[in-house]
């Protein structure tokens, strides 16, 4: 399951890699080949490398890991079956 963004601490050279993985991730997500392929575009994740970057009043707002791996387990489950192409946006509180 893809997971696109990029950013934090990051520097340029590698910021710009991560924004075209994540153009190639989009627009095989779009692709019309038959094959079930979802994204997850998840905003500022609340990890300890991020803790120590961001301001506490930008990391209320961040997702918990967890929260993406549940968007993840449905989108590759079989719930989700009928579902492709989709990028669902991931937010904190």
């Amino acid at each position: 399951m893809p997971v696109a963004g990029g950013g934090g601490a990051t520097g340029r050279a590698t910021v710009l890699a991560l924004a075209a993985t994540g153009l190639t991730v989009v627009a095989v997500d779009r692709s019309e080949a038959g094959i079930r392929v979802n994204a997850v575009a998840p905003q500022l994740l609340d990890t300890p490398a991020n803790r120590a970057t961001f301001p506490a009043e930008v990391m209320t707002h961040a997702v918990a890991p967890e929260a993406i791996a549940g968007v993840i387990a449905f989108l590759v489950g079989d719930a989700a079956a009928p579902v492709s192409g989709a990028i669902p946006p991931a937010y904190g509180a």
